[in-house]
Formats: structure tokens, C-alpha cells, sequence
């Protein structure tokens, strides 16, 4: 057995055939000499041989390319021995020897574009055995992809796909590409090589040969690794190729793995309507009215085409995935206004769809063909399809009765999935043209009925039903009048607190409260009766509490509806006298609080994107601070609640909370004119001038916000200085009130004194006593005569005959409650 090694003699040999000037005519022993490394190396080459070896299979290729075909199967017996796994003498061999891998595949990758077919089929089989899965390992982490990625032979399987003209040599390049497909770099390359054209042409070759069942498949699996690519096959020759592949399958695919094969091109069809620019071209090549045909031939009362056979309309799994498949596709199709007509002017397209969820005819043949089970699924996909495509011809639905059809079937069915997407479907198109009157009252009753019914509906099927409310009563006052008739005002306040739902749903009672606010402001506003129903219900209190103690996504919502039920003058005193539950606050201080706090994160916004180093625009444009003030600015909105108040309030207000009122209440004012600045400077970068007369305007207009502004300055200063002038009385109040108590006290200790014992002795222990408990209280005069000793100065009073001016009545009183205390009497009784 010859030893592994670039030193080993059998290569040394073999190169010097080739490279020496008097050998390389020595064709016979040449070849000899190659058909002996083949035998002896029929296990596998060692991966330390790889790099004579790989200067050997150049040599034999050049000889090929040179015409000499002698040298066609030794080459092939050299490419054949590759086939077999590298030999590796020790565990991380193939890992060091990662370049003279990758130099080897791209040596053989060379061969795929040979002059000989032979040597491609050859080298073909060898880089598929090279790249499928290698010890079990998936192809997403194979090290053999690693080595091919970086080998570059991508380029060359490209080159030699586009030249390949025979069927053999096109399905072995086909298996390589499917196995390279099976990585995401390798795709790729595939892609950027420009290879995905040469793939789907294979797509003409036959459905029944091998090569589509390749393409496909490598198709699917590179689209779905490099998503760019979906893009680049959405072109009107790809959906030509799809529509022809389609027809074939549909005249004569009856077979298992037929219907497998045309699934799977399904897949592929999803891919493309991805992208709006190819619907289109399913409309122009006729391939949208073929999938329409296929989808709806059983339901169809006319004759659709004779290319349907019946063998594709079975209630076998395939064909039933087909179906539903391809209603799927046909409906996200319909954004484009050509496909639409075509859709809406099919005779069965949309007339099938309502076919099955239509209980007056449940005995219909094509109904009978599904078992209880597909029917279901049958109704689902529908109603599914119909919420996509009724938006886009709505008439034909209106035509063919859906409203009703769909309210029939919704009061029929009791399972939760088939409710779900009636309900779905009707949130969708209850606010189309001419739907609400066609949906009515009843419509309106069953809503409430199950937004009423909450031990029997789930959470999900009662917030639906409360959109679809608001959808059927928006601008519409005979459905409104209806919800007032049936007491539904009552009905949807109750969903206002989420307190008495299950625990375990307590999550998703947020989206519950604001559909509920949402259908109250839908249903009563607008409507005199049903406001004052809410009134009556203490709805506006609800709302106000709500608004109190939700979130900030929440307050947009629920400020804009209390906006505008409060246009109605005789709601405005029940706001008005409303005081919070947990704070005591009215909707007034309510209001400045959140202007605040919205004002705070503002500036927190600002402060973060400077720290982050956000850069600002120059300032904003005029459109922007519009489209901000009218529908993005929450301070728009409270400016708005306030002023239906009169930004008027009962309740004592601070000062800083004053301030802030008379800021909102110039609010728009002071915004106007910063709008009018901005749109007077952006006319000035315009090079645009106003004439004399708009100047003038604009002048005065411009005097007038700054007369707004300055006022607005005198009113804070003036609640400032009553600030002021409130603080300073107070403060009086306060010395005076000591003053008092001081007095009081010097009276009392007075009192006392005069009513302490004669006795020397008990006086001397009563005064020392009173001394140490309180020796202010005994003689004020005598403490501040001693302090003054203290100073050096002279006492007050000195030499001067004291008068005792007689105590008031407060005086009197509050001397009698200190000689009444417990411990006064203890020490006078001492």
C-alpha cells in the first residue's frame, strides 16, 4: 500500500509525466499511471494528497480540452475516485487544509464547462455526493458548504446551466443546484450568478420529467432563503412559465405525486403575489381567471372551461389544500383595480364563496362533496376571503344579498371560530357605502345581544361585537335610535369597568375599554336621547374616572369622545360637579394635571434626543405644526375638553394651577401665532413678498398675537401679586394669632401667682417649681429685664409705674382652659 504524502512517489511520478519535455508525449504510460492512482486510491484520496493532486486533474483536463480523448475516462475514473469522502489521518486535517479544499472543488467546479460531456456528468456527480449532508449533519452547518461558498464554483454551475442542452446533463447541474439551494450564502450565489431564469425555463421541460420536480424545489428553497430573490422572478415571463406549468397540471396531472408537484407551485405562486407589481401579470397572462376557474368549477352554474377536469375536483387532501390555496391567493390580488374587475366580474367567484356559508341552500351538490369537517374549514377560508374582498366590489356582495346571508348564518352557528369571522367580516364592511342600511336594526340587536350576554361569550367575541356597533351607528342616527330603544347605552357602559371579566383574560380588558369607548361615542354622541341616557347611566362619570386612571394611550380616545358629547349643553353640569373618587379633583384640575404631565414628557423628549445626539430640524414647517395641532397634539385635545367647560371651575385653585389655566385658555391663540410666523418666514425663504394690503394684514395680525401675549403676562403677574398679597395676610394672621396666645399665657401665669400660698417657706418651693415648668409664663416682665441686663441695656419700663390693661374675652378664655388643664391644678394645689 503506497504511503499518503505530497512526497509519495506515485504522484511525483504522475506530475513528471505530465511536466517533463520528454514525457509529455508518453500518453499510454500516462494514462497507465493515472488508472494505477485510481486503483490504489479507490477508498478515497488523502486530504494531504489534495495538492498534486489537484495539479494532476488540471493536467488530464488540458489534455481533454487539447482533443485528446484517451484522456476522457481516466479523467473521469480521477473525478470518480473524488466522489468517494477525503481520508483525513488525523481529526483536524480537513479543518487545516481549508485552502486546498477550497482550490480542489474549484478545480473541479472548471470541469462542469468541459467539452466533453462525459466529464461533466462526472464532474456533476462528484460535487453533488461533495455537497449533500456529510455525517448526518444538516446542510445549514456543513463544512463541505463552507468549502464550496468560498471555492467560487457557483460561477461555473451558472455558465454550464445556461449551455446545457441535453436532458441528462441539465437534471445532474439541476440535483447540484438543489443541493446548494439548501444553504442561504450558497443561494446567494445562485442568485447573484443570474441562475433562477435557467431554473424556472426548466419549468416547459414537462411536469412528468424529473427536471421540474428539481427546479421546483430548488426554486422554493432559494426563495425562501434569500428573500430579495422573490422580487426578481416577479416578472411577466416567470407567470407565462407558472401559467403554462399550471395548464399541464390541470389537463392531465392525476396522479399522487402530480398533485404534490402542483401544490408545491402554488407555493411559489404565494411568493410572487407578494410583490403588487406582478398581480398584474397573473391578470394579463389569463392565469388569475384559470385559478378562479379551478377554484370555484364545481359551485359554477356555467360552463367555466373544458380544460377543468374532474380529477382535480376531488375531496382528497391535495385537492383540497389546491382549493383553498388558491381562493387565498386569488383575494390578495385584489388591490390591484385590474384583477379587481376581474374578479368582480367572474360569474362564480364570489357568488361560490357565499355559496357556502348560505344555510338556505346546504343541500347544494358541491356542498356534498366535502365532508362535515372540509365544509367547515370551507366556511372559515370563506369568510376569511370575503374580509379581504368585499372592501374591493362591494356592490357584487350587496348584489348577490351577503348582508343577510351573513347574518342568517351568524345566528345559526354557535362555534366560536365561525362567529369570530362573521364578526370579523362585518367590522370590515359594516362602514362600507349603503351597508348600514342594509344591515339595520337587526344587525344592530344582535350586537347588543351578545355584548349583553357576557357568561356566554368569550371577551374577543364581545369587543368584536362592540366595534362592529360602532361601525353600524357612526353618522347614522337610525341605528343609533335603535341602540337608545333597546336600552344599549346601559349595555355599553357597563364595559366602561373591566372589573367584573375573568382573571384570567384581566390582560386584554384594555382593548375591551377603549372598543367600549369607542361604541359609546359611535352610539350617543350626536343623539340628544341616548346622552342623556348616558348621563342617567353615570356614563360621563365612568369616562371621567377612566380618564383618571388610565394609561396615555387611552386619553386620546376618551378626551375627543367627552369633547364631543359635551357640545351638548345640558351634560356639561354633571362634568362639572363630578369629583374624583381617589383625589377629590374635579375635570378642571383633572385637566392641568395632565397638561403637565404631557408637558413634562416633552421635555423629557427633547432632553433624550439631545443626549442622544438626535439632530433637530431647523424648525418646523407650517404643514407639520398643523397636521400636529389638528390631529397628533394631546394638548389640542385637553384645550378643547376645557373650553366646553368655559375654563370655568367651583373648586379653589392654586396659584400655579391659575397660571396654567390662563395658558390653556390661550392655548390656540398663542399657537396660531407661531403658525403665522412660520408661514410669513417660509414665504420670506420663498423669495415670496406679500403685497402691500397682506403686509398690512400680516402686521396687524402679528400686533394683535403679541397683544395676546402681553396680556396674558399681566394676568399671571396679577395672580402672582395676589399670591403674594394672600401670602403676607396669612403670614400676619399667623403673628397675631401668636401674639395672642403670648398674651394669654402672661395672663395666666399672673393669675396664678396671685393664687399661690402666703407662706414664705411654700412660696419659695411654688415659685422654684413654677420656674422650672414654665418661667416665661410666671413673669414675662422679669425675663425680659433679664435679658436686657444681659445686653447691657437698659430694662423697658424702668422707673415707670406698670399699668395693667384689662383681658379681653379671648384672653379671659383661654386663661380659664389653662387653669382648668390637669396639671395646672396639680401644681397650684402644691
Amino acid at each position: 500500500m503506497v504511503t499518503a504524502g505530497s512526497g509519495n512517489p506515485i504522484f511525483n511520478t504522475c506530475v513528471s509525466l505530465f511536466t517533463n519535455k520528454h514525457a509529455k508525449d508518453m500518453h499510454d504510460r500516462q494514462i497507465h499511471t493515472l488508472t494505477r492512482i485510481c486503483q490504489t486510491y479507490e477508498g478515497g484520496f488523502f486530504v494531504a494528497d489534495l495538492p498534486v493532486l489537484r495539479e494532476i486533474v488540471e493536467h488530464v483536463a488540458a489534455r481533454v480540452e487539447d482533443g485528446l480523448e484517451v484522456f476522457v475516462e481516466p479523467l473521469c475514473m480521477l473525478l470518480g475516485a473524488c466522489s468517494i469522502p477525503f481520508v483525513k489521518e488525523t481529526a483536524s486535517e480537513e479543518y487545516r487544509s481549508f485552502e486546498a479544499l477550497c482550490a480542489m472543488v474549484r478545480t473541479l467546479g472548471v470541469q462542469l464547462l468541459s467539452r466533453d460531456r462525459s466529464v461533466q456528468l462526472a464532474a456533476g456527480s462528484m460535487l453533488v455526493q461533495y455537497a449533500a449532508a456529510s455525517e448526518g449533519q444538516p446542510a445549514t452547518i456543513s463544512y463541505h458548504h463552507q468549502v464550496i461558498e468560498h471555492s467560487g464554483m457557483a460561477d461555473n454551475l451558472s455558465q454550464a446551466l445556461k449551455a446545457a442542452e441535453d436532458i441528462e446533463l441539465f437534471d445532474q447541474l439541476l440535483l447540484l443546484v438543489l443541493e446548494l439551494s439548501r444553504t442561504r450564502e450558497l443561494a446567494s450565489q445562485l442568485v447573484a450568478n443570474d441562475c433562477l431564469p435557467t431554473i424556472i425555463n426548466a419549468f416547459r421541460v414537462g411536469f412528468k420529467t424529473e427536471s421540474v420536480s428539481l427546479a421546483v424545489e430548488s426554486v422554493w428553497n432559494i426563495i425562501e432563503l434569500v428573500e430579495e430573490s422573490s422580487a426578481e422572478i416577479s416578472t411577466l415571463p416567470t407567470i407565462e412559465t407558472f401559467k403554462h406549468l399550471f395548464d399541464e397540471f390541470i389537463e392531465h396531472g392525476h396522479r399522487q405525486q402530480d398533485k404534490e408537484l402542483r401544490n408545491q407551485l402554488l407555493v411559489l405562486f404565494s411568493y410572487c403575489v407578494q410583490h403588487e407589481a406582478c398581480h398584474a401579470y397573473f391578470g394579463q397572462t389569463g392565469l388569475l381567471e384559470t385559478m378562479m376557474n379551478v377554484a370555484f368549477a364545481l359551485e359554477s352554474d356555467h360552463h367555466l372551461s373544458t380544460n377543468v377536469k374532474n380529477f382535480v375536483l376531488t375531496n382528497a387532501h391535495e385537492d383540497f389544500e389546491m382549493k383553498r390555496t388558491l381562493m387565498h391567493l386569488v383575494c390578495q390580488m385584489c388591490s390591484d383595480p385590474a384583477c379587481t374587475e376581474l374578479v368582480a366580474n367572474h360569474p362564480s367567484f364570489v357568488p361560490g364563496m357565499v355559496l357556502y356559508i348560505d344555510e338556505r341552500i346546504s343541500e347544494h351538490p358541491a356542498r356534498r362533496k366535502f365532508t362535515k369537517q372540509q365544509e367547515r374549514l370551507l366556511q372559515v377560508q370563506c369568510l376569511a376571503c370575503l374580509f379581504t374582498l368585499v372592501p374591493h366590489c362591494h356592490e357584487l356582495f350587496r348584489e348577490v344579498d351577503g348582508n343577510q346571508i351573513v347574518l342568517e348564518f351568524m345566528a345559526e352557528q354557535s362555534e366560536e371560530t365561525l362567529r369570530s369571522g362573521c364578526l370579523k367580516l362585518l367590522l370590515n364592511t359594516a362602514s362600507l357605502p349603503g351597508f348600514q342600511e342594509d344591515l339595520g336594526g337587526r344587525c344592530v340587536a344582535m350586537m347588543l345581544s351578545l355584548v349583553r350576554e357576557k357568561g356566554l361569550h368569550p371577551l374577543h367575541i364581545r369587543q368584536d361585537a362592540i366595534c362592529v356597533l360602532a361601525q353600524l351607528c357612526r353618522d347614522c342616527p337610525e341605528n343609533q335610535e335603535v341602540v337608545g330603544q333597546l336600552q344599549g347605552v346601559r349595555v355599553l357602559t357597563s364595559n366602561l369597568d373591566p372589573e367584573g371579566e375573568d382573571v384570567t383574560v384581566q390582560s386584554k380588558t384594555e382593548p375591551m375599554v377603549l372598543s367600549a369607548v369607542d361604541g359609546l361615542w359611535a352610539a350617543v354622541a350626536g343623539n340628544r336621547a341616548n346622552e342623556m341616557a348616558l348621563d342617567e347611566a353615570g356614563g360621563l362619570g365612568m369616562l371621567l374616572a377612566l380618564l383618571e386612571a388610565s394609561e396615555k394611550p387611552m386619553h386620546y380616545m376618551v378626551v375627543s369622545c367627552l369633547c364631543e358629547l359635551l357640545e351638548n349643553p345640558d351634560l356639561r353640569e354633571s362634568v362639572a360637579f363630578w369629583r374624583s373618587e381617589k383625589t377629590k379633583r374635579g375635570v378642571v384640575r383633572m385637566v392641568i394635571g395632565m397638561w403637565e404631565e404631557e408637558t413634562q414628557r416633552k421635555e423629557e423628549e427633547a432632553r433624550l434626543r439631545m443626549e442622544m445626539h438626535v439632530k433637530e430640524a431647523e424648525g418646523k414647517t407650517s404643514q407639520a405644526h398643523v397636521e400636529e395641532l389638528t390631529g397628533h397634539s394631546m394638548h389640542t385635545k385637553l384645550f378643547a375638553l376645557l373650553g366646553q367647560m368655559g375654563f370655568q371651575t367651583d373648586e379653589k385653585l392654586s396659584a400655579k394651577e391659575e397660571m396654567r389655566l390662563l395658558e390653556i385658555e390661550r392655548y390656540l391663540a398663542l399657537e396660531d401665532a407661531v403658525l403665522w410666523k412660520t408661514f410669513s418666514n417660509e414665504l420670506l425663504e420663498d423669495g415670496i413678498r406679500p403685497v402691500t394690503p397682506d403686509h398690512r394684514r400680516l402686521q396687524d395680525r402679528f400686533e394683535r398675537d403679541e397683544g395676546i401675549e402681553k396680556e396674558l403676562g399681566e394676568l399671571v403677574e396679577g395672580v402672582k401679586e395676589r399670591e403674594r398679597r394672600e401670602n403676607e395676610a396669612d403670614l400676619k394672621r399667623f403673628y397675631e394669632r401668636v401674639h395672642l396666645e403670648q398674651g394669654a399665657k402672661s395672663s395666666t401665669a399672673k393669675r396664678t401667682h396671685q393664687g399661690a400660698p402666703t407662706s414664705t417657706r411654700t412660696k419659695i418651693i411654688v415659685d422654684s417649681h413654677k420656674a422650672q415648668i414654665f418661667p416665661a409664663l410666671i413673669n414675662p416682665q422679669n425675663v425680659a429685664a433679664a435679658a436686657a441686663a444681659a445686653k447691657g441695656q437698659t430694662p423697658p419700663g424702668a422707673g415707670q409705674v406698670q399699668q395693667l390693661r384689662p383681658m379681653s374675652a379671648t384672653e379671659q378664655g383661654g386663661v380659664d382652659q389653662f387653669l382648668g388643664d390637669a396639671t395646672t391644678a396639680r401644681i397650684v394645689s402644691s
